[in-house]
């Protein structure tokens, strides 16, 4: 896995896109190993502590305090997470998978082999492994331990059609509460840069300088852009006089007041979806311009910074709007100067 990472060059790499290599890459190269035997906890450990550290920091070791904790990074997105697997959990329900078969019997050698010498036709429900048994086959009873009670007569209870890898990762970790932020974050429509300043915002781990005073870290506490206020998430989005002239601009533009909230529930039609990716590049280009502010005194006014959104919401637009759309969602559109090119291409 580290050297995976050298050879990526992370460096490069935004959050996105590190996102997208620990799943497809660092989380496979393990999830091999997972399908075997459980892995001891300190590799799980050292699992984890190379997945946050390359996602926080662009490196295997440890040189920056991670934004947000690894158990919130492992939930699923609809909970407030990056949907990254917790190894783990991961681990043992593919193991599980080796406990369902034992359950159905499956016609393989292999089972056919744990029949013959250690179950001997006997009741795998209630089976506990003798002192001499295999290390190997004493952490497969300790799963079946773990996963009994979700078990009845030998059947998988929570889906009809049988036991997956998947379904057993939901069944062992614990569920929290859905939030209704989420939706309006990860939308389709949304830039995936701009998803996760927005998913960093709603969870309060970006380091504005009230929480870096706090820790001991900053001297100063007052707002990079106005300096009239304490710099806390709250105040940035969107107390601060610079984000509301922004949001102002972005509102006469588009003709509808922001939620800055974004409490969504249910599914996202084109006019939501077209809200929530204005609120997700309003709270990207604030936190930009906070950070130009910070490191360079550089600010962009906020009728410029809103004229160079509105170009990129339009391009955005025009390449998501599908030729199916209804009628009223394309006038709605139509008004902002986004569905021209796809009102003539149909009209062709």
């Amino acid at each position: 896995m580290v050297n995976r990472i050298r050879i990526l060059g992370a460096k490069k790499l935004s959050y996105a896109r590190r996102i997208v290599l620990i799943n497809s890459v660092l989380n496979t190269l393990y999830s091999y190993w997972a399908g075997i035997f459980l892995i001891p906890k300190a590799v799980i450990k050292r699992i984890e502590a190379i997945c946050r550290n390359f996602l926080w920091d662009r490196s295997s070791d440890y040189h920056r305090v991670p934004l947000i904790a690894w158990d919130t990074v492992t939930l699923p997105k609809e909970e407030g997470g990056l949907g990254i697997k917790k190894a783990e959990t991961w681990n043992v329900a593919i193991i599980a998978k080796l406990v369902d078969w034992i359950y159905g019997k499956a016609d393989r050698l292999w089972i056919r082999w744990i029949n013959q010498i250690y179950l001997k036709n006997g009741d795998w429900h209630n089976y506990k492994p003798s002192a001499d048994a295999a290390w190997a086959w004493k952490q497969i009873c300790k799963v079946k331990e773990l996963m009994k009670s979700a078990y009845i007569d030998s059947q998988w209870t929570h889906d009809i059609t049988g036991y997956t890898v998947r379904q057993g990762y939901e069944w062992l970790r614990h569920s929290q509460p859905k939030k209704d932020w989420s939706i309006a974050v990860w939308n389709k429509w949304n830039i995936a840069k701009h998803a996760i300043i927005t998913w960093l915002y709603m969870n309060k781990g970006l380091n504005v300088r009230e929480k870096l005073h706090r820790i001991g870290y900053c001297q100063e506490k007052t707002c990079c852009i106005c300096e009239d206020a304490d710099e806390t998430v709250e105040h940035l989005f969107f107390n601060c006089n610079y984000s509301r002239q922004l949001l102002q601009c972005i509102e006469t533009w588009c003709g509808f007041k922001i939620d800055v909230n974004m409490n969504v529930t249910g599914r996202m039609g084109v006019k939501s979806q077209a809200h929530a990716m204005i609120w997700s590049a309003c709270c990207y280009y604030i936190w930009q311009q906070r950070n130009n502010a910070r490191m360079n005194g550089v600010l962009i006014r906020p009728a410029t910074l809103a004229e160079r959104m509105v170009k990129e919401a339009k391009h955005i637009i025009r390449s998501m709007v599908g030729r199916n759309m209804q009628r009223g969602d394309r006038d709605w559109l139509n008004k902002w100067g986004c569905v021209h090119s796809i009102v003539g291409q149909q009209s062709g």
